[in-house]
């Protein structure tokens, strides 16, 4: 099975505009290192990407893998939950690649909405995750909300 050796930045901007009607470009580098049995047997693979706002401790993310509906639930680990920011998928097909290690690109537009009516300036601290889904793995979806009535 493929691992995920590196996620870097390749472009960071200095400043993340806060806005509802700008946004904010990223490229994530994902370095990735096939196994044999993976090229051999032409595996597919399904990088899914997540961007977030750390607030305080990283959350502990829990990934829910279904293909291309993969989900992220968080276990908060403080009292400050860490904001989703965006997500983007790719497929990857190693009939395609043919190498051991590649990089994948996946540029991500960030954006966020407005807080306030005067512009100010914040250090903040985002971090990218990164997961690979193969097609030969499992799938798992949660249902649709629902009510019901307890007797005692």
């Amino acid at each position: 099975m493929a691992k995920i050796k590196q996620v870097t930045l390749d472009r960071v901007p200095e400043y993340v505009e806060v806005d509802d009607t700008k946004t904010n470009a990223i490229i994530v580098n994902t370095d990735i290192e096939f196994h044999p049995i993976d090229i051999s047997g032409n595996m597919e693979y399904l990088l899914h990407v997540f961007v977030y706002d750390i607030h305080g401790i990283n959350d502990v993310p829990v990934l829910i893998p279904n293909w291309d509906d993969s989900q992220i639930s968080r276990v908060v680990r403080n009292d400050r939950k860490d904001d989703f920011l965006c997500k983007e998928s790719q497929l990857i097909r190693c009939s395609e690649v043919n190498e051991e290690q590649i990089t994948i690109k996946t540029p991500m537009t960030i954006k966020l909405g407005k807080l306030q009516d005067n512009t100010s300036v914040y250090t903040r601290k985002f971090k990218v995750f990164a997961t690979l889904i193969p097609a030969v793995y499992r799938a798992s979806k949660w249902s649709e909300d629902f009510e019901s009535q307890l007797v005692f």
